[in-house]
């Protein structure tokens, strides 16, 4: 499994950022002309022993963005063409117009993905082809957001058929934020728009979607009288050049000071330190929650643990002690926890895409156009989620709710591969937008960060509590959310379907051992698997089993392990069937002090369960198919 994690790193061990693709929308900002956001999360120097990274003078947290020149998609009216007309003029020429922007977008590519209904977009074509292609087979008609083809979510699209290149290339980009603010303020800053809007906001705005926004439109206020540029875009390329320049929060303080003092005009509207600055960006909702764990991952200190000094568990000290002197305070009297979880708080930033007009219109693309012909092009078509639908009609009549995937690994943050240290991040999938887009890196929803150096095993459910402690309540009581589409607030609700892992995680996260001679959770108890002689390795066996009664195979002993086989295939263990098998291990204790950890023996048990998920708390799991 890829994760979207990518690793920023400049010089030695210690210059190491890691740096985490947030969802763009989730921020509140729109993606007009947004190229990438990424939020680079860093250790700050009391969390660097309680994480077991090495010790260095890390930043907290920056944002940098990238802006590029904006092209304006050609008209696709011509596409409603492709089915009965396409010997139509206006369909040949907006075949044409199509290659001539798919070209330009894609740079010197002689070859690009072809649209038509027999490639589907899955096979490269020369210009000449992918014309004959379109013309003899039709382009693909709800293929209309070009991804493949260069289009960027959010950018300007021709209402006319006739718009000239000249037309097109007039246009000019506008402020990331300026675009999202204008979604609720329509008279904001007239003269810097050629938007002009003419609906009216038809309810107000929630306390939390209208608090955002004052945010935003008092930080979209000029740096400074008669400044070209804003007081957030200001800070955020600051906070960028201090991250990527390792600077100290004293350092960046200093140069805020002196900025003030010495170079902007009298007024300028900087924040006057680090902290501040931090603390304009943590209001935004790109933080996160900071929460202790047990060094043996047994419990978190949070709720009403929040204040314990040791695990209640294993009894092992909370903090970070010196070796020499014993002690659990550093050189400035302050204690480090030997474990942090990052948590990102959800509900936050699922609310986030409903804020900007351009993502929430999206966010019902599953039930308003996706074509439902019998072919899966999105997890809207599989029947995991048709069943979903039907066990609960109630969340499903509302097609803004949202679903999510949860997908997760571990990965070495070191050059060094040798080292065994291993980070898990936890990133959400939202699958109501389009296929093109739902699976796109900077569209995952960053979860969480569970600390290494060792990768938490079966008590990975210990880090789970705070995100199903949130489904839960996204589930049974919603959380009020601004629709910027429809001006509209409605109750937005959540359910988990799925989670997405390799087989090592697979195991991990739903507490089926995927090890010794029962590792196939589907086939669970009825496993076929012998051990071979030479490399004394479990084999899986007994494929024929899936294959039709009367299949030649069945009796072929010769080109298999010389035997019939007679039987049916294993029967599929729905939700009940497992929750059933796993009662019993209700409240086992997980931890990797082997002194607390409870042995369990598949051998008596006959199954390789070594605990009951987490997920079993959220109301539905049990209910869902996958």
């Amino acid at each position: 499994m890829t994760v979207p994690i990518a690793l920023r790193r400049n010089g030695s061990y210690d210059d190491m950022i890691a740096s985490v693709i947030e969802d763009k929308e989730s921020t509140g900002l729109s993606s007009t002309n947004l190229n990438s956001i990424s939020i680079f999360y860093s250790l700050e120097s009391q969390d660097k022993e309680s994480t077991g990274l090495p010790s260095s003078d890390l930043n907290s947290i920056s944002i940098f963005y990238s802006l590029e020149p904006q092209v304006m998609a050609p008209c696709k009216q011509w596409m409603q063409l492709s089915l009965d007309n396409r010997v139509d003029q206006a369909y040949l020429d907006g075949v044409k117009k199509f290659l001539d922007y798919a070209f330009q977008r894609l740079g010197k590519q002689d070859e690009i993905r072809c649209p038509c209904y027999k490639c589907c977009n899955t096979t490269l074509g020369t210009r000449e082809t992918i014309d004959t292609h379109l013309k003899v087979y039709g382009i693909i008609q709800n293929y209309t957001f070009w991804y493949h083809h260069g289009e960027h979510l959010g950018e300007l699209v021709s209402n006319s058929e006739d718009e000239t290149d000249d037309e097109v290339e007039s246009y000019e980009s506008e402020d990331e934020v300026h675009e999202l603010l204008k979604d609720l303020y329509p008279n904001v800053d007239e003269a810097s728009t050629r938007t002009s809007y003419e609906d009216v906001v038809a309810e107000e705005p929630n306390v939390e979607a209208k608090r955002f926004y004052n945010l935003l439109k008092d930080l979209e206020q000029p740096l400074y009288q008669n400044s070209k540029a804003s007081k957030l875009s200001s800070l955020i390329k600051l906070l960028h050049i201090k991250s990527m320049g390792h600077w100290s929060n004293e350092s960046f303080s200093m140069l805020l000071k002196m900025l003030k003092e010495e170079l902007l005009p009298n007024g300028a509207d900087l924040p006057n330190s680090y902290y501040e600055a931090k603390k304009i960006i943590r209001d935004l909702g790109l933080s996160y929650n900071k929460i202790d764990a047990c060094t043996n991952d047994c419990m978190l200190y949070w709720k009403e643990d929040s204040l314990l000094d040791s695990c209640k568990i294993c009894g092992a000290s909370r903090w970070k002690m010196n070796k020499h002197t014993g002690e659990t305070r550093d050189k400035k009297g302050k204690k480090i926890a030997s474990k942090s979880l990052r948590y990102f708080p959800l509900k936050s930033r699922l609310q986030r895409l409903f804020m900007s007009t351009k993502t929430s219109s999206l966010m019902t693309w599953h039930k308003d156009e996706r074509v439902n012909d019998g072919i899966m092009r999105h997890p809207a078509d599989s029947m995991a989620w048709k069943s979903f639908d039907e066990l609960h009609p109630s969340f499903a009549t509302e097609p803004r709710n949202v679903r999510l995937g949860l997908a997760s690994d571990g990965f070495q943050p070191f050059r060094n591969s040798k080292s065994s240290h291993s980070i898990w991040p936890l990133v959400l999938i939202p699958y109501n937008l389009p296929p093109w887009l739902c699976m796109k890196q900077e569209k995952f929803i960053l979860s969480m960060l569970i600390p290494g150096p060792n990768g938490p095993g079966d008590a990975i459910d210990t880090y789970h509590q705070p995100l199903i402690e949130e489904l839960k309540e996204l589930w049974e009581v919603g959380i009020e959310t601004f629709d910027a589409s429809t001006k509209q607030n409605f109750k937005l609700h959540a359910s988990l379907l799925w989670t997405i892992n390799d087989f090592p995680a697979y195991g991990n996260l739903s507490g089926w051992s995927t090890k010794e001679k029962l590792a196939c959770p589907s086939c669970n108890k009825d496993t076929s698997s012998i051990r071979l002689t030479n490399c004394k390795k479990q084999c899986v066996m007994g494929h024929r089993r899936y294959l039709p009664k009367d299949h030649r195979w069945r009796n072929d002993k010769k080109s298999f392990d010389d035997t019939i086989e007679k039987r049916l295939p294993p029967k599929t263990c729905s939700g009940i069937d497992i929750l059933n098998q796993v009662q019993d291990l209700e409240g086992q204790p997980l931890t990797k002090d082997p002194k607390k950890k409870r042995k369990i023996s598949h051998e008596k048990r006959k199954d390789n369960w070594n605990k009951k998920s987490i997920f079993f708390e959220l109301p539905y799991w049990k209910s869902l198919l996958l």
